[in-house]
């Protein structure tokens, strides 16, 4: 772990005047979608209504525009390597980005728009950066290297699937949030243990802007990311992860798979569950598992704290999980056989937590 170590303590390296600035815009933005919310409530306000809604006050869910505008700011004053990584992504966030937003506005943009909106983001940022995942690291077949095409598709595929994944846990205060931050940080200690210290100040940047919007995320719920912030982040986040592997081979894929293990196992948890249960997969319902913990542990152990902490301890539980994974992402990096079972395990044990935690039965009152 000495490299992790090193990580923090070339922190000061990895930021500069124009990160921190990009920091403070996301604080101040921030600050001003929340005041001024009475001017555009009716069309940002997130609804308290439904099988997700674990929130009472109506709450402003564009968080979304301060990430990116910070993000944007970013780009003019950062280090000219970091810019170089960040701007083609920025741009191409784009359609994930304003379809999410759109939905946060409007409630009438489908999850299957904006999946594909993504597809289109990863497609552009294929065209403008020439990345694409070319191996999967499986008994030393590369398929993908042998049809750019393909590999294109499965790229598309993966990145969006990571979208998607962030906007299906970002159902508490800061729960999207910190999951993405810590992935960042991982991305990042893994980035600087190999050498690649232009992707390493990619990922400090990005988390330190969105550690800016956490301030009023977490634990206060004062500002939702939205759809927008979740396929924007989600979109970046798999684009990074795609990243790091292809620009250093000796970097398993699967460590990248397993740093996002967490979003990722949630998705192909609730595909399978919605098929058993012949479940449309557009439907919403509060069975996911960060709804468990908040039903089954947090709600009869914490019943006495107001709305807004309740909905805020839900995170630390799940963080705790993702920090394992990312954990022994950053330790395993370069041992596709030991991810590999790391993630198997991995998916195992949130099937168990999953399985326990349904099983609790709470008495009524």
């Amino acid at each position: 772990m000495s490299d992790t170590y090193l990580f923090f303590g070339s922190f000061r390296e990895l930021v500069n005047p124009g990160i921190m600035s990009s920091w403070v815009t996301a604080i101040v933005i921030s600050f001003l979608v929340i005041k001024t919310d009475r001017l555009h409530g009716k069309h940002s306000h997130d609804t308290t209504v439904g099988p997700q809604q674990f929130h009472t006050i109506a709450t402003p869910r564009v968080g979304g525009v301060a990430i990116f505008i910070a993000l944007f700011i970013a780009t003019l004053f950062t280090s000219q390597e970091s810019a170089q990584l960040l701007k083609p992504m920025l741009i191409a966030s784009l359609p994930a980005f304003a379809a999410g937003l759109t939905e946060d506005l409007t409630k009438r943009i489908s999850p299957r728009i904006r999946l594909m909106a993504t597809f289109v983001s990863a497609i552009m940022a294929w065209g403008f950066t020439g990345y694409t995942l070319n191996h999967i690291d499986i008994g030393g077949v590369n398929i993908l290297s042998l049809s750019l095409p393909l590999s294109v598709a499965f790229t598309a595929f993966a990145v969006a699937g990571v979208a998607h994944s962030i906007n299906m846990i970002d159902g508490f205060n800061g729960l999207a949030g910190g999951t993405v931050m810590i992935s960042f940080v991982a991305l990042g200690i893994i980035s600087r243990q190999v050498g690649d210290l232009q992707l390493a100040q990619l990922c400090v940047t990005l988390a330190i802007v969105l550690s800016g919007f956490m301030l009023f995320n977490f634990p206060f719920g004062k500002l939702f990311m939205g759809d927008g912030g979740a396929y924007l982040l989600g979109f970046l986040l798999g684009w990074v992860a795609m990243m790091l592997p292809m620009r250093n081979p000796q970097v398993s894929v699967w460590a990248s798979l397993l740093i996002c293990a967490y979003p990722v196992n949630e998705v192909l948890f609730t595909i399978g569950r919605r098929i058993l249960s012949n479940t449309n997969f557009d439907t919403a319902d509060c069975s996911h598992l960060h709804s468990l913990i908040k039903i089954k542990i947090v709600r009869p152990l914490f019943g006495h704290l107001s709305q807004h902490y309740r909905s805020s301890l839900v995170s630390p539980f799940c963080w705790s999980y993702g920090i394992l994974l990312s954990a022994a992402a950053i330790l395993l990096y370069d041992r596709s056989e030991l991810l590999i079972a790391a993630w198997v395990v991995s998916f195992l044990l949130y099937v168990v937590i999953y399985k326990y935690l349904s099983s609790i039965r709470i008495p009524e009152k």
